[in-house]
């Protein structure tokens, strides 16, 4: 038998993630799978929805589709750049700004639930081991896409 890896739990917390968002957030105009755009959107004012998905590594159809759900929902707003009349930049509106709010509250109640029993050591050195892997990720496949150019 084999020996699961670190992505197996990474992905279970993922999926255990979304089905406790999911439910908590049941009955808002946006379900679980768009809070990553709102939330960049939030820290990064007017970013475009091309930069959205780098920022976030989504494909360009994913982050459409989540922006679209956003922006109907009411919680994100496109604004026509005047210099480039195709580009549109993104902003947070108030409402999703009230819906950060909640999201907050969920993430950092869910976040208190995961590390339930280990130190604030244990903690932070979660925090630091899981993001150096998403880098680590991030450069891999960064150097693998530049050297597949032709």
């Amino acid at each position: 038998m084999r020996t699961p890896t670190v992505l197996r739990y990474i992905s279970i917390l993922y999926r255990y993630s979304r089905i406790h968002l999911g439910r908590r957030l049941r009955g808002l105009k946006a379900g679980p799978g768009q809070y990553p755009f709102l939330l960049a959107a939030l820290r990064l004012p007017g970013i475009s929805q091309d930069q959205l998905a780098e920022e976030l590594a989504f494909d360009k159809g994913t982050t459409a589709r989540a922006v679209g759900a956003l922006e109907r929902a009411g919680y994100l707003q496109r604004v026509v750049d005047p210099r480039d009349r195709r580009m549109h930049h993104l902003y947070v509106t108030d409402p999703g700004r009230a819906y950060v709010d909640v999201l907050d509250k969920e993430l950092r109640a869910w976040t208190d639930v995961l590390f339930r029993g280990l130190s604030v050591q244990e903690r932070d050195q979660a925090f630091e081991l899981i993001f150096r892997m998403s880098e680590n990720a991030r450069d891999f496949l960064a150097l693998v896409k530049a050297s597949s150019r032709p």
